[in-house]
């Protein structure tokens, strides 16, 4: 890539961390949906034992990065550990927008934003008093606002891995959540236990 288009390399795009990124976006997302096809993709179980990856991913990211702080905190943008932490937090999203989209919350979208505001703004019933879709999308993005600040903030005063750490305590507590929320009714005769009840 470099040969082809030289001034994507440098101070702006490390080709190589595109690639890992990109790359384990990618092949997390499908490993997290084919098993959970074959699981069930809304299974507490599963849920809880995806949400518990992601969560050590991210805590694996930070301490590969606090491996490489300097006396500045610091981090370098290409080499191997570079790569490393590139791959589990890549890894990591992936499985995360995976597992949203199994639970069909059309109104949260951890890939990007611009659609929940968009439709959060275009909502035929927002300024209805009881509109449940519409409160999810503004929770969301009031939720996702206040992460990217406090994200900001732990990054300018401490450093990259700090803001993981909260990160991954944040995907943690949310692994907690899984364990109170409500599981679909089951059908008569149904065996299935609390584990494997998809949930509500």
């Amino acid at each position: 890539m470099a040969l082809v288009f030289p001034n994507l390399d440098g101070d702006i795009f490390e080709t190589p961390n595109i690639g890992v990124a990109l790359g384990f976006f990618l092949l997390s997302a499908y490993i997290t949906g084919q098993l959970g096809h074959l699981v069930g993709p809304r299974r507490r179980a599963w849920l809880i034992f995806s949400n518990l990856v992601q969560t050590g991913l991210v805590f694996a990211a930070a301490g590969v990065q606090y491996s490489q702080l300097d006396e500045n905190n610091e981090l370098p943008v290409k080499g191997t550990r570079t790569l490393l932490a590139i791959g589990f937090l890549a890894s990591a999203a992936g499985s995360q927008v995976v597992l949203s989209r199994s639970l069909r919350l059309q109104e949260i979208t951890t890939a990007m934003a611009t659609a929940a505001w968009l439709d959060l703004v275009i909502d035929p019933k927002l300024f209805k008093l009881h509109n449940r879709p519409r409160n999810r999308r503004a929770g969301f993005l009031i939720i996702f606002i206040l992460g990217i600040l406090a994200g900001a903030y732990i990054f300018k005063r401490h450093s990259s891995p700090a803001a993981l750490v909260v990160s991954g305590s944040g995907k943690a507590l949310v692994t907690l959540m899984f364990f109170f929320n409500s599981a679909e009714k089951p059908k008569s005769g149904d065996e299935e236990g609390w584990l494997d009840r998809p949930l509500g």
